[in-house]
């Protein structure tokens, strides 16, 4: 799968990615804000 889509990306003429911390969250990146995010009041 990656040889693929690296094929696949280096071809696009545009490339859309959706992030967030609904998506980063998941993934292990820390929130911005909630408990041991980065923003703190």
């Amino acid at each position: 799968m990656p040889e693929n889509l690296t094929e696949w990306i280096r071809e696009a003429n545009r490339i859309l990615i959706f992030t967030g911390a609904g998506i980063s969250t998941p993934s292990g990146i820390p929130a911005f804000r909630g408990a041991g995010g980065i923003w703190t009041t």
